[in-house]
């Protein structure tokens, strides 16, 4: 029997409909898990990628996620979270919840349509539009100061509204019927945070099979069948998200980013990024810009 146990468990919900967590470290759990148990997450302080299914996903502060069951994951922070001199802080709260945790076909009813395809959705993943995260984000790390049954009835609020919202987007192209396993988990992950950690340099295929265990023609077809993805096709992909937060949070220009972000050339970097984002890196920064202006 195919090996489906948990490799990264949360607390259980127990009698409560909605488990509430609170995340106050240095950075965040940097270990792809999967629940069967639905998650919403806001950011409230701290950045870097999110690895759902087959995307990875720049996170930042008011960011807010609505993960599916049993979706492998992964929050990773931004390397210099992991410096202990910079003194940052990683913060979150993330709500719990399974589809069955108000009672079997409970979100069947008329009145809960409309969450129950949010439920349907959440499949893919979903970030929603930066007013309703900030708005919305504020409620639930308030939730702490509020009794179980407020919290109740501001998440049945809370889930209402995103679902009646039009301003969203999917984080993966594609649904995920079946987690992987745990020792697929532990070879994909220890994959993950080697291309994180070494972007930058000019990363073997050899090196990569090597820490999966595999031979570079097995961990070709191992990588592309977990991930949906060749291996340099990731990488290029952690590349660019490198470089999306570059574009935005600093003053280098393209041809800086470029090679910071581990590419050799800015010609093959420009092809990638828009391979990638659907745009130029200057037509990002201008959209990015834009969206930041007063409405």
């Amino acid at each position: 029997m195919q090996d489906k146990s948990i490799f990264f468990r949360i607390p259980k919900t127990g009698k409560q409909a909605f488990l509430v967590q609170h995340d106050n470290q240095p950075w965040f759990y940097d270990r792809l898990h999967y629940h069967p148990e639905l998650q919403l997450s806001y950011i409230i302080s701290g950045s870097g990628d999110l690895f759902l299914n087959d995307s990875i996903i720049p996170f930042e502060e008011g960011n807010l996620f609505l993960i599916g069951p049993d979706q492998s994951h992964l929050f990773k922070s931004d390397e210099r979270y992991f410096n202990a001199e910079n003194e940052l802080r990683s913060r979150a709260v993330t709500i719990f919840f399974h589809e069955n945790s108000l009672g079997e076909g409970f979100f069947n009813i008329a009145e809960m349509s409309s969450v129950r395809h949010l439920i349907e959705r959440s499949g893919r993943g979903i970030r929603f539009d930066p007013e309703i995260s900030v708005r919305l984000g504020k409620k639930l790390a308030g939730f702490s100061e509020t009794s179980d049954f407020d919290q109740f009835q501001e998440m049945l609020s809370i889930l209402n509204e995103l679902a009646s919202s039009q301003n969203y987007e999917y984080l993966s192209a594609v649904s995920t019927p079946d987690p992987l396993t745990d020792n697929e988990n532990r070879r994909v992950n220890d994959v993950i945070t080697y291309i994180f950690s070494n972007y930058k340099r000019d990363i073997k295929l050899k090196e990569v099979a090597l820490i999966a265990n595999y031979s570079p023609a097995a961990f070709c077809h191992f990588f592309k069948q977990r991930t949906r993805k060749t291996f340099t096709q990731f990488l290029n992909e952690v590349r660019v998200s490198q470089a999306c937060k570059l574009l935005r949070n600093t003053d280098l220009n393209v041809s800086q980013i470029c090679y910071d972000s581990g590419f050799n050339n800015v010609s093959n970097f420009n092809r990638q990024f828009k391979k990638v984002t659907g745009l130029s890196p200057t037509a990002y920064l201008k959209k990015y810009t834009g969206s930041l202006q007063p409405k």
